[in-house]
């Protein structure tokens, strides 16, 4: 019993320290050509909910362009600093509950945020069920700690 408790509670800790690990900047790709990077996001957490803000956009000509494809309060506001992920929470290791904004066509979709690699999250956005989707990876920001 005393085994099991400890299993368990390794567990947990296993799990809340990982669901810790997505916090931080993501470098975010174009969804047609994962070569080309998009933005730079910082994913954040409030009470135990996830949010996602555009802090940087890549590249330099579309740093001051405006969600015009966007409906209701997003409508012509400017992409840099917008949050396009608002709730999410996290059941079974993947962060799940909210939509996701596609400012490049002012879309929302539901989407399924996972960690499958310290430097590496998984983002599959989708319509209705997450079988009719795309799959996204972003990659980690480094951060130099010197500074």
């Amino acid at each position: 019993m005393f085994k099991k408790i400890i299993f368990i509670s390794a567990l947990f800790v296993c799990l809340s320290s990982s669901a810790q690990d997505i916090l931080g900047k993501w470098k975010t790709y174009d969804v047609f050509d994962k070569n080309v990077a998009e933005s730079i996001v910082e994913i954040y957490s409030i009470d135990d909910r996830l949010y996602v803000k555009i802090v940087e956009i890549l590249p330099d000509e579309h740093k001051d362009d405006l969600c015009n494809n966007c409906e209701g309060p997003f409508k012509g506001k400017p992409i840099l600093g917008m949050v396009i992920l608002e709730g999410a929470e996290l059941k079974d290791g993947i962060w799940q509950g909210a939509k996701v904004l596609n400012a490049k066509n002012g879309k929302r979709y539901g989407c399924h945020i996972s960690l499958v690699a310290p430097d590496l999250l998984k983002i599959r956005g989708f319509v209705g069920y997450p079988i009719f989707g795309k799959t996204l990876y972003w990659t980690r920001v480094k951060t130099n700690r010197f500074r």
